[in-house]
């Protein structure tokens, strides 16, 4: 029975389009067959996923087939999940400033989404400076209104890696690192609120001055309302651990961060890898991230509190390889508490995507699933929908082609 199991364990590892026709083996998840959503010989970002209301999948990128680069987004929806034509979102004059991120990506109800990016600031003599810019579609993104700057402070610095949110009563709320307010550190975390939908955004104001200069923050609503941020925080001595922050009166004020766990992890540069959270409808709070710790071994790991971050469970450690590094985690929660997390796991030779899935509310994780199939895929995102459609998202490259793939399956969902 040992080499049957090894033998499948080779088979999916060797062959991971085993798993991209629909599946029947017993891992939670059944998975249809991946799709490009875009490709071609020309540089593409991470994507970016979000189901609305309905189950549409949104399906956002940057890419730079011409010096002038756009963002783009599609959809895929329907019963036949049919994919839609791609919409340019970006007039001309304001193009993506670099393809290193994802832009910022949300959606509600009544087919609103919302896409941000930052635009370069040409500022002569300022290096990496940059505009964050907001725009947004009511007829779920065919059409978009004119883009609305963020930042309100005119200067030549760098204003980047955001994430963006939708409140109650058409409040928007973004998140970013930014070159303001910084207090020994490479950033300052900055967030504004806008309260009619995103035509105008109100003052900038400093979350933490001591954030992480590329580590993406992440933000979430919990079911009792209150708004929670993460982000990548820098200590002393150039520790750089994961904190948590809540705010229950719609962004107007943010409570002192929590630390998710003292990992101590000393890294004098900056790592580009952020927290990903999110909340169950019971109120459990879900931290995923990636740290070194003090022995500088690459682990992900997945930690929930049940009190407000007042205190978290001892963290579960996702990769289980002893072959291959893990890289780039992000998670989804679904309200009755599964919990989908995606990474990179990285060898000398190869990129691959996998998925891990958990039934009990983050306590506990299934078998790791292979998703992709070409030698380089990496930067995977995913989105879980209330009615247990999951999406997966990520990049390969197989020279001289780049591309975005998503595939699409149906998690168990508990039996009422």
């Amino acid at each position: 029975m040992m080499v049957a199991g090894l033998w499948i364990l080779f088979l999916l590892w060797m062959s991971p389009d085993l798993l991209h026709a629909e599946s029947t083996l017993s891992l939670g998840v059944t998975l249809s067959p991946a799709q490009a959503v875009v490709a071609g010989p020309f540089s593409l970002s991470p994507p970016s996923l979000r189901y609305d209301a309905g189950g549409t999948l949104q399906v956002a990128w940057l890419e730079k087939p011409d010096q002038q680069g756009a963002v783009k987004i599609r959809q895929i929806a329907g019963d036949a999940r049919q994919l839609s034509s791609p919409v340019q979102v970006n007039p001309t004059a304001l193009a993506p400033e670099a393809l290193h991120q994802a832009p910022g990506l949300a959606s509600g109800a009544d087919g609103k989404v919302v896409l941000s990016w930052s635009t370069p600031n040409r500022t002569a003599g300022a290096m990496f400076a940059s505009d964050l810019r907001v725009t947004v579609s009511g007829d779920g993104g065919r059409t978009f209104t004119a883009p609305v700057q963020v930042n309100d402070d005119g200067l030549p610095i760098a204003h980047t890696f955001e994430d963006v949110l939708e409140g109650p009563d058409h409040d928007l709320y973004m998140l970013w690192l930014d070159g303001r307010g910084k207090d020994r550190s490479g950033a300052a975390v900055q967030f504004a609120c806008s309260r009619d939908g995103g035509a105008t955004f109100g003052p900038n104001m400093t979350v933490d001055g001591m954030a992480c200069p590329c580590c993406r923050p992440m933000l979430a609503a919990a079911p009792d309302g209150s708004l929670w941020a993460a982000w990548r925080k820098t200590y002393d001595g150039n520790v750089r651990d994961i904190v948590v922050a809540q705010s229950v009166d719609r962004g107007q004020t943010f409570a002192s961060p929590h630390l998710v766990r003292e990992d101590q992890w000393v890294f004098s540069a900056c790592p580009h890898r952020g927290p990903s959270l999110g909340f169950d409808r019971h109120g459990r709070l879900y931290v995923g991230w990636y740290t070194e710790g003090t022995d500088e071994q690459a682990r992900i790991y997945l930690a929930t509190s049940d009190d407000r971050a007042g205190t978290f469970t001892e963290p579960v450690s996702l990769h289980v390889s002893t072959n291959s590094l893990p890289d780039n985690l992000r998670l989804a929660i679904h309200p009755d508490g599964i919990v989908a997390a995606v990474w990179e796991e990285v060898t000398g030779v190869r990129k691959r995507v996998v998925l891990r899935l958990s039934f009990d509310r983050g306590k506990t994780f299934g078998p790791v699933i292979p998703l992709s199939a070409g030698a380089k895929a990496e930067h995977p995102t995913v989105a879980l929908h209330p009615s247990g459609r999951i999406a997966l998202a990520w990049t390969e490259h197989a020279f001289p082609t780049n591309k975005i793939v998503v595939q699409e399956g149906r998690v168990d969902l508990p039996k009422p």
